[in-house]
């Protein structure tokens, strides 16, 4: 008997569906196909769940990568005003906030204490308001690395009902002796000794210089603080102060100062001076790794890492805590950013008179921080 196509599509393929139920009815095929068919189910869910969760993290990547130069936009700040006396957390709304993002505020009484980037649209900012800060109208200011700042309005207030207590006279009160070193330059990052007495865990460094950003501040003991600061490199030069800040919001003010120029002497507060006492000369240093020759770190990713020391007017450059080199302003040719085709690659050099030349990058691999460091040596030895 002939079956013809057009029979396999009817008759045939009914007996074969059939067939092949009766195959899938049978325990072994069950205990083979339960976990086929799961398979089958799951898989494709589990894959759209992937492709949801794997587009939701490349857009929250691509939201967070804003260009250091991008200009923020401030949307809302709350709280928008502070008291005197006060230590509070601000929430900064708004858009283009870019790694690295700092705030400022037109008035020194206001004094940052940490920034923290929750996203490129939002901001945490812990913040003291000096005791003796006159109620008045200020501006709240976001800068990004390498970009010009936005910025909103802000005020202090004064509320009759809420009288502030000047806590910064009382007997407990920080106290500061020194610090180390008490003159730094414009696109200078260094580490900041202060040494006094009643200092509690927690304690904040900030200053009055709004170019000045607190990277964070280091417990030692209570008479000890390390603070760790990045100098814009337009920050204003001249006299400003330091605050140390306890969490029971008391405080001390002393005397700090902004120099472009790479010998000033090193100035202490009052009552440092007051006893005849000095603190050293200031010293810099910066964590970075030798490129030797080549100006591209990928060409080997073991190159060796040391520290350049700028102090007294000498740039030392040590690895493993031996001097490779040291010179004075007549020792140096030139330093300055490596291009490539009119572009910066990051990294810069330093040719001696004598024809050697090193090529470095910041150890943090940043350009930023490469570009904080050459604008620093620069400034040292123009």
């Amino acid at each position: 008997m002939k079956i013809s196509h057009r029979d396999i599509g009817g008759t045939g393929f009914t007996l074969l569906g059939s067939k092949l139920l009766e195959a899938l009815a049978t325990p072994t095929w069950r205990w083979i196909s339960a976990p086929l068919l799961r398979a089958v189910l799951f898989f494709p869910a589990i894959l759209l769940c992937f492709g949801f969760a794997s587009g939701g993290l490349a857009t929250a990547a691509t939201q967070n990568a804003v260009a250091p130069d991008a200009t923020p936009h401030i949307a809302q700040v709350q709280p928008s005003e502070v008291k005197p006396g006060s230590r509070l957390t601000l929430t900064i709304d708004g858009e283009r906030f870019a790694e690295g993002a700092y705030v400022s505020f037109s008035d020194p009484a206001i004094r940052v204490l940490s920034t923290r980037r929750l996203s490129d649209t939002r901001l945490e900012v812990d913040v003291a308001v000096g005791d003796k800060a006159q109620p008045e109208s200020v501006r709240l200011y976001v800068a990004n690395p390498a970009g010009t700042a936005g910025e909103s309005s802000f005020a202090i207030v004064l509320s009759p009902a809420s009288p502030v207590a000047s806590s910064s006279s009382g007997a407990k009160a920080p106290e500061i002796s020194a610090i180390d070193p008490a003159h730094v330059s414009p696109g200078s990052k260094v580490n900041i000794k202060v040494t006094g007495k009643r200092f509690a865990k927690g304690a904040k460094v900030a200053f009055g210089n709004p170019g000045i950003r607190v990277l964070g501040t280091e417990f030692k003991k209570s008479t000890r603080l390390v603070a760790q600061i990045e100098v814009a490199p337009d920050a204003p030069t001249g006299e400003t102060s330091l605050f140390v800040v306890n969490p029971d919001e008391s405080e001390v003010e002393a005397g700090f100062e902004v120099s472009a120029g790479s010998s000033s002497k090193s100035k202490s507060n009052d009552q440092t001076a007051a006893t005849g006492a000095t603190t050293p000369a200031a010293t810099q240093r910066f964590s970075v790794i030798n490129l030797g020759d080549a100006i591209s770190i990928f060409q080997n990713p073991n190159k060796p890492k040391g520290e350049l020391i700028l102090s007294g007017g000498k740039l030392t450059y040590q690895e493993g805590g031996k001097d490779v080199f040291v010179a004075g302003r007549g020792d140096i040719r030139e330093i300055a950013p490596n291009l490539l085709f009119s572009i910066n690659t990051g990294t810069f050099h330093i040719i001696l008179n004598s024809g050697k030349t090193y090529n470095f990058v910041a150890a943090s691999l940043m350009p930023s921080e490469t570009a904080s460091i050459v604008t620093a040596l620069q400034h040292a030895f123009q």
